[in-house]
Order: C-alpha cells, then sequence, then structure tokens
C-alpha cells in the first residue's frame, strides 16, 4: 500500500504569504553561498538534500485528504478537505474515467468536506462516487455546504453516479482489496477513525480525537485498534501543555500524546497530522524535532519488570520513527 497525503492541515486551509516565500529563497541563497552548483542537478541535489526542509520545501496548507493505492482499480480516498481538489486535477490529467471512488469522511467539520464541491471526477458522467462514513448526516451536510448562500452550484450538478453508505463501529469492511474498520473517537459530533489492513500490512487514520484521562489507563480501547500498525496517522496540532491548557476539550490532541499512545499500540511509524494553521514551516520543524527529542527520552527512561529483575531499564522499541506528514508525501507500507 502506498498512502499518498494531500492534506495535512487542520481546521482551514493556509497558505504562505509573500514574505514567507521571500524568506524562503533569502535563506536559500544564503545558504548556497560557497558551494560549486553550476548544473541543474547539483542545484536539485542541494535544495533536496542539503537545505532543512523549511527552506527547500513546504508542509503544505491543505485541510485533510489522503489517497491510497492498494493495487484496485477503485480509488480509496479518506476525507474531503481542501486537498481533494488537487488530487480530482491529477486523476483527470492521468486520463482516469469510469471509474469509482470510494471517499470516507472521519466526519462532517468544514475542514474535511470542503473540498468536495472542487473534486472534478464528481462531475464526470460515467464515474460513480460513494461518500462513507459512520455519521447518518453525510448526504445532508454535503448537499447543505452547496446551497444558496454558501455555494453558487449546488450538489445536483454532479455527473457522477453518486450515492451514501452508513457504517457502524465494528464493521468490517472489504473495499479496494483492504479491509476497513471504524473506531468512534473523541470529538465534538463524534468522529471516526479507520484501520486499513491488506495482508500483513496495515495503518490508522486517526484524526481529530482527543485523548483524556481514560487514555492513561490500562486499558483503553484504542490501543487495541491501532496495535501492531505499521503506520498510524494522528492527530496532534498541539503540545502538551496547549492540550491540557486553555484548548481542552477542543477535540483534539498532542505529540507527547501520539508517541506514547503509539509506544503502547507497538507502531512501527507515527505520522504527526492535522497541523495548526498558524504553525509555520519553521515551527513545523522545531515541532518534530521536539516530538524525536521526546521519544528518545522516553526510550531511554521506560522500565519494564524482567523475570528476576524487577525494575530494571529495557528501551522502548516503538515507535521506531515519528514524521511529520506534510501536502505531497507518499509513504510506502
Amino acid at each position: 500500500m502506498k498512502v499518498h497525503f494531500k492534506g495535512t492541515r487542520g481546521s482551514i486551509p493556509t497558505a504562505p504569504t509573500f514574505r514567507d516565500v521571500r524568506e524562503k529563497v533569502v535563506a536559500t541563497l544564503l545558504a548556497a553561498r560557497g558551494k560549486d552548483l553550476r548544473s541543474e542537478t547539483q542545484i536539485r541535489e542541494f535544495v533536496e538534500k542539503q537545505l532543512p526542509f523549511q527552506h527547500g520545501h513546504t508542509y503544505g496548507g491543505n485541510t485533510p485528504c489522503l489517497n491510497i493505492e492498494t493495487g484496485s482499480d477503485e480509488f480509496l480516498i479518506f476525507d474531503g478537505g481542501s486537498g481533494i481538489r488537487p488530487l480530482g486535477k491529477e486523476i483527470l490529467e492521468s486520463g482516469n474515467s469510469g471509474k469509482t471512488f470510494h471517499i470516507f469522511f472521519s466526519h462532517l467539520h468544514y475542514d474535511h468536506i470542503q473540498g468536495i464541491p472542487f473534486f472534478a471526477p464528481a462531475y464526470i458522467p460515467g464515474n460513480k462516487v460513494i461518500f462513507h462514513g459512520g455519521h447518518e448526516t453525510i448526504e445532508q451536510a454535503l448537499k447543505d455546504q452547496m446551497k444558496t448562500p454558501f455555494f453558487p452550484i449546488p450538489f445536483d450538478t454532479f455527473a457522477a453516479d453518486i450515492s451514501f453508505e452508513t457504517h457502524k463501529p465494528g464493521d468490517i469492511l472489504e473495499i479496494c482489496d483492504v479491509k476497513i474498520s471504524l473506531f468512534e473517537q473523541n470529538h465534538p459530533g463524534v468522529s471516526f477513525g479507520y484501520r486499513v489492513d491488506q495482508g500483513d500490512k496495515s495503518f490508522v487514520y486517526s484524526t481529530d480525537a482527543e485523548h483524556t484521562s481514560p487514555a492513561h489507563g490500562k486499558e483503553y480501547p484504542y490501543i487495541d485498534f491501532i496495535k501492531g500498525t505499521d503506520l498510524l496517522i494522528f492527530d496532534a496540532p498541539y503540545t502538551h501543555s496547549q492540550s491540557i491548557g486553555n484548548r481542552e476539550h477542543w477535540g483534539h490532541s498532542s505529540n507527547i500524546m501520539g508517541v506514547e499512545l503509539a509506544a503502547r499500540g507497538e507502531v512501527e511509524t507515527l505520522a504527526i497530522f492535522h497541523h495548526d494553521p498558524a504553525f509555520s514551516d519553521k515551527e513545523m520543524d522545531e515541532f518534530l524535532a521536539h516530538t524525536k527529542k521526546f521519544l528518545d527520552r522516553s526510550k531511554l527512561a521506560v522500565r519494564v519488570t524482567r523475570p528476576g529483575i524487577p525494575g530494571a531499564p529495557s528501551p522502548r522499541a516503538h515507535p521506531t520513527e515519528v514524521i511529520v506528514a506534510f501536502d505531497g508525501l507518499t509513504f510506502e507500507i
């Protein structure tokens, strides 16, 4: 499986300002002083391998959308934030037509559905779009956001074959050559996480979820849901202090909680997701560095009980890696 991240920002789409772009150019030129950069190959290698991510790249500003490559002829998509617009554009440019699109929603807050009116394949006759989720009001929400005075084009303008399917936690769906299960999450209005299994490979898409005091208990159902996955895509726009401070009960979690739960769930890779729209690329780099530092410290500090050696130190094995997802990232499982 390949997970293509098309939108990773939370709450509202963000775009770089002219000052942001200017500072990236200035930082790049300063870093290039004294370098032998005469050929295009040398220049590209310098930008891609030597520049800090914040200078040579961007984490992006589109709201949540993932495209999952499973080997199936049908498309598997999670969430319809603004990231689904460039995905639709790519699909049309590749010449795909007469295709089936399965779009699963974590929930119906605007940042997760706002790209649907701009999903070009939905306007093409012969295509089929199936909207999936755990909420009974999916159809109403999608149609309402395209009504006057919110949008000039009504939902009925879609020319593809449109249908809706509602699922419940515990359901096992076999779609696009994978098995998909739902998990109800703590978020205003309720959100749903999804686990995707294909053979011995798996990942969990878990955005917009707040893990409160029960998460620290010995029995926490979420741990079973994420157990042993290769990739956990985890909602973490906040630091630990923000998540227990004035942003408590906003329905989101922290990077620290992500590391702790991933460790308990024996997750291989933790991907931080649903980034704070106020964070710059520089701040995202710092956020990742802070998360990795915490992971390294926790691996050294963790204690387990060994037979005959109570409290002996043992390195924590999971997660083996922490990344910050960005628009355009492809993660192969």
